[in-house]
C-alpha cells in the first residue's frame, strides 16, 4: 500500500466514524440542523493535521530551514502554506514564503506543450538557477532580490527585496517543490518536504467514489471563472495538459515527501454546488462534446448535495482560495 493509500484510508476511517460516507449522509446532517457542526468538525480535523505538521517541524527546525510544498493544480497549496506559516508563528517560529510561480522564465523561452503553447507545467519553465542563487543568498547573507512574475509580460520585470533572519525558515510553494533538481545545492537533511493533495473518500449514492481529480477540477473551474476571467471551456482545454504535467513532474516525487497533507474538506461540494450550477447555467446549444463529460461529472457530484452558503465558511478555510473571501492572502 502506498503512502497516498494510507492517507486515504486514514481519512476514510475518520469519516466513517462520523457516520458519513455518502452525499446522502451530508444531506441528513444538514436537514437535522447540524450544518455548523459539519463545517466545524471538518475544519477542526484539517487544523489538527496542520498543527501536527507544525509541531514536527519545530522538532527539526534547527536543521530543516527549507520547507518545500508541492502538489497538483488546485490541491490547496497556497492556502496550506499560509496556514502552516500561521501555525509556525504560534509556536514561535517565523517564516518567509516564496512562490515558485515567480520563477517562470519568459514565455518565448518556455518549452512548448503538444499544442505548441508555453508549457507552464514543465520543470524547464522554471529558472531554477536563479532560484538556487536566491536561496543561497538568503541563507548565507540574509537577503536577496527575488523576482515577481507577471503573467501579462509587463516590462521591465518586477522584483522585491527579501530578507531572512537567522531564526527564520523559508516556505517554498509550487508544483515542482519536491523535484530534487529544484534545490540541488541544498542537502536533503536541511529540507522538509510536504506533498499537498485533495484525497476524497465520499461516495455518491450509487457507491461511486468522488475522485480527487474531479474535486480539484471543480475547485479550479470555479477559481478560474471568478479570479482568472477564464471560461470553463478554457479550464477544460488546459486540464489535460495540467494532468499530463502532474504525471511527469509531480507524482513521481510523491514518495519522497516527509508528510502528506490532505486538503479535502467533507462539506466542500456543498459550498461549490451553487457555483457549479452558476458556471453551467446557460450552456451553448452547440457545445462541443469534449466538454460535456467533465460538465456531467461535476454536476453529478453536486446534484444531490445540500447547498451551504459561502457566508458559513470560515474566512481562513481552504475553500476560500477557490470561492473568494479568504483572509489568508491579500
Amino acid at each position: 500500500m502506498s503512502r497516498i493509500d494510507d492517507c486515504t484510508a486514514e481519512y476514510k476511517g475518520w469519516i466513517n466514524k462520523l457516520g458519513i460516507s455518502t452525499i446522502s449522509d451530508l444531506t441528513k446532517i444538514t436537514e437535522n440542523g447540524d450544518t455548523s457542526w459539519l463545517i466545524n468538525v471538518s475544519e477542526t480535523w484539517q487544523q489538527q493535521k496542520i498543527a501536527e505538521i507544525a509541531l514536527k517541524l519545530k522538532e527539526d527546525i534547527a536543521k530543516k530551514r527549507i520547507i518545500l510544498i508541492s502538489g497538483p493544480s488546485s490541491s490547496g497549496k497556497t492556502s496550506f502554506a499560509a496556514r502552516l506559516q500561521l501555525h509556525l508563528r504560534v509556536l514561535g517560529i517565523k517564516a518567509v514564503s516564496i512562490s515558485l510561480d515567480d520563477y517562470y522564465i519568459e514565455k518565448p523561452l518556455m518549452p512548448k506543450n503538444s499544442e505548441g503553447k508555453p508549457d507552464y507545467e514543465a520543470f524547464e519553465s522554471i529558472d531554477y538557477e536563479l532560484f538556487n542563487e536566491n536561496l543561497h543568498d538568503l541563507i548565507e547573507h540574509g537577503k536577496a532580490t527575488v523576482p515577481i512574475y507577471d503573467f501579462d509580460d509587463l516590462t521591465p520585470p518586477k522584483t522585491r527585496d527579501m530578507t531572512l533572519a537567522a531564526d527564520e525558515v523559508i516556505i517554498i510553494e509550487g508544483i515542482h517543490g519536491l523535484n530534487p533538481k529544484l534545490t540541488y545545492n541544498i542537502p536533503d537533511e536541511n529540507k522538509y518536504k510536504i506533498y499537498c493533495t485533495a484525497l476524497t473518500a465520499l461516495c455518491l449514492d450509487d457507491g461511486t467514489r468522488v475522485r480527487s481529480r474531479d474535486n480539484r477540477l471543480m475547485r479550479r473551474a470555479i477559481r478560474d471563472f471568478y479570479f482568472r476571467d477564464a471560461s470553463f471551456q478554457l479550464t477544460f482545454d488546459l486540464w489535460p495538459h495540467v494532468e499530463e504535467g502532474a504525471e511527469k513532474n509531480i507524482y513521481p516525487f510523491t514518495d519522497s515527501a516527509d508528510v502528506i497533507f490532505n486538503s479535502s474538506l467533507l462539506y466542500e461540494p456543498c459550498v461549490y454546488k451553487k457555483h457549479i450550477n452558476k458556471l453551467f447555467r446557460r450552456l451553448p446549444k452547440t457545445l462541443p462534446e469534449k466538454y460535456r463529460e467533465n460538465i456531467e461529472i461535476l454536476k453529478r457530484i453536486v446534484e444531490h448535495c445540500p447547498s451551504i452558503e459561502d457566508a458559513l465558511t470560515p474566512r481562513t478555510s481552504l475553500i476560500r482560495e477557490f470561492v473568494g473571501g479568504s483572509t489568508l492572502f491579500l
